[in-house]
């Protein structure tokens, strides 16, 4: 693993895109959070939905196995009626 400062990262982007192929790229910001940085096809697909997001289509598949459905046109109304504001541009 290989950590780097944000100018550094910054000046040399290529290069440190060439290191993540290979390890893991750290990038350290003096006053704030360090992040990581893979190739999009090394991480796996899950971590890239938030966990309500994930709970959120559990839910709605669920909804689906029980037949707990409406049309599209359905919620189209409903979605209009209660933010009005979305449709109005």
């Amino acid at each position: 693993m290989k950590t780097v400062s944000v100018t550094e990262f910054r000046g040399n982007i290529k290069k440190y895109l060439d290191i993540a192929e290979n390890e893991k790229l750290v990038i350290h910001r003096s006053k704030g959070s360090s992040f990581v940085v893979v190739p999009l096809h090394e991480e796996e697909d899950e971590s890239l939905l938030s966990n309500a997001q994930k709970a959120a289509i559990d839910e709605a598949l669920e909804d689906v196995a029980h037949g707990r459905v409406h049309s599209h046109e359905d919620v189209m109304d409903e979605t209009k009626k209660r933010f009005p504001y979305l449709f109005n541009r």
